[in-house]
């Protein structure tokens, strides 16, 4: 196999649930990843979540490649959680309608990514939002469960040195 130097352009891939067990039967959610390598194997970029599976807005990330390891954090600037019906709804409106004042989005926790090569163009790995609090306006916190799953992603426009 090639040993890929830069993962600087454009990525398609997907991810899927392994848990909580209520979204193991949930479709992959497609998504678009655009990096831009930095010094000494960081890179940095945006993510897209392809709507209606996956949450709206534009994520960040931040990360670490040395091949074949790749390992980054995804950021989405406002937090959703599912309903029942399989829906996105946003964190101040589960809230809400949860009767808890809350005046303005809260951010997604952050989401956990690593993974590897394992061919040229390809990478597959596992996700994992760590169980833990999201603080809200009146200085509660909001217990959130954890979550995980499994991700792949392929080339659309990647440089290749």
């Amino acid at each position: 196999m090639e040993k890929r130097r830069k993962v600087t352009g454009t990525w398609r891939g997907s991810y899927g649930y392994s848990k909580p067990e209520i979204l193991l039967t949930s479709a992959r959610v497609p998504f678009t990843l655009v990096l831009k390598q930095g010094w000494f194997w960081r890179f940095s970029g945006t993510v897209t979540e392809d709507e209606p599976l996956g949450m709206p807005g534009t994520g960040r990330v931040e990360g670490y490649y040395s091949f074949p390891r790749v390992e980054f954090t995804k950021w989405m600037p406002v937090g959703y959680t599912k309903t029942k019906d399989g829906n996105w709804i946003s964190l101040r409106d589960y809230l809400r309608s949860q009767q808890i004042a809350c005046d303005r989005d809260l951010p997604h926790a952050p989401i956990y990514y690593e993974g590897a090569f394992y061919d040229t163009g390809r990478i597959k790995g596992t996700w994992i939002i760590r169980e833990g609090h999201i603080p809200l306006p009146d200085g509660r916190a909001l217990p959130i469960g954890g979550a995980s799953g499994d991700w792949e992603i392929e080339p659309q426009s990647v440089e290749k040195k």
